[in-house]
């Protein structure tokens, strides 16, 4: 390749068509407000000479940077190892790149908002995604009163005017409920998550409502509080071994809460589903490869991630949306664990 072609200019590229810089920007970026005749001209001349934009040409093109900042909670160990995250992640990731945007992930926590104020100027990102209440409470003073295109995944009521998605968790946890009640479980516990966010508020509302619907209540000796974590479950059904004050049936409100459970019901001895039925949450691929399968209510993370992108690129394209909040589907994946399907 000859060293003018190497470094063109979109400046020339616009020359060689006969067109203005704006429209080689439109086309580039797959604008529909280009005509044919202009899009094949302009086409004409990045394929004669093998034209790539750089990142700051497209920049100064369109005024963006075409990258976007993910803030996500600090888990520790859980980050990746937990199944929900690196699902998440890889659908952010990939609409990311079907956008064609760059990305940026980085963990927060309350002793970075020195350094969280610095990113929330930097002119280097077009938007932001925040990932669960736990950002938006650490980000809300420093963000907030900016004119920046943000989405939550997630929720969080104290943030009115924040774009957001995500599914019904009342519905999902009434579906756990539910079908645990349809087999005839009476001896119902629950092992819920992180009692900070709002999913699991809404997990738990949505389960005792099935069960006050079929004439049920749950005893207190069969509630525990985890926080989404493998080792929770392990260590939440220790417990009750330990006190003999294990249920006959539990709704973990993860995946991962029920995959720590189901190793510490083996320990003890318990067989699933005979001797406790399980439903997990979440639906993560995993899932299905747990002895026995799980039982779980299906949210869907990979396109959460997906449609997060969608609505935040929409916002800085200024494409048409009357979207504030989206909130998806769980569904019922009736496996093993639970006792419907023991064969």
């Amino acid at each position: 390749m000859a060293d003018d072609e190497k470094n063109m200019t979109i400046d020339q590229v616009a020359e060689l068509a006969y067109v203005s810089r704006s429209v080689v920007s439109r086309v580039l970026n797959d604008h529909p407000n280009v005509s044919d005749e202009a899009r094949e001209r302009v086409l004409e001349v990045i394929e004669e000479h093998n034209y790539r934009p750089n990142s700051m040409a497209r920049s100064l093109a369109t005024d963006r940077s075409y990258e976007l900042s993910i803030l996500t909670p600090r888990r520790g160990e859980e980050s990746l190892a937990n199944g929900y995250w690196p699902l998440l992640y890889s659908g952010i990731f990939e609409q990311c790149l079907e956008r064609g945007y760059f990305v940026s992930l980085s963990m927060v926590s309350p002793q970075m908002k020195d350094k969280i104020r610095d990113r929330a100027g930097d002119q280097r990102f077009d938007g932001f995604i925040f990932i669960t209440r736990e950002v938006t409470e650490i980000v809300e003073d420093t963000f907030q009163d900016r004119n920046l295109p943000m989405v939550l995944i997630g929720d969080d009521p104290a943030w009115e005017d924040l774009l957001s998605i995500d599914i019904d968790n009342v519905e999902g946890g009434y579906k756990a409920g539910a079908h645990l009640c349809s087999l005839g479980y009476d001896d119902i516990g629950v092992l819920m998550g992180n009692p900070h966010l709002k999913e699991t508020e809404d997990r738990r509302e949505g389960f005792a409502a099935a069960l006050d619907d079929s004439g049920r209540t749950v005893a207190e000796e069969h509630i525990a509080t985890g926080d989404f974590s493998q080792e929770s479950g392990y260590d939440a059904i220790t417990r009750w071994v330990e006190r003999d004050t294990v249920p006959d049936a539990l709704f973990c409100m993860s995946d991962t809460m029920a995959m720590g459970a189901l190793l510490a019901l083996h320990e003890a001895g318990l067989r699933v589903p005979d001797d406790v039925a399980l439903v997990g949450f979440d639906g993560l691929p995993s899932s299905r490869y747990t002895v026995p399968p799980l039982t779980t209510v299906r949210q869907p993370v990979y396109e959460k991630g997906q449609v997060a992108v969608d609505i935040l690129v929409d916002k800085i394209e200024d494409t048409d949306t009357s979207t504030d909040y989206e909130e998806l589907a769980p569904e019922l994946v009736v496996r093993q664990s639970c006792g419907a399907n023991a064969a």
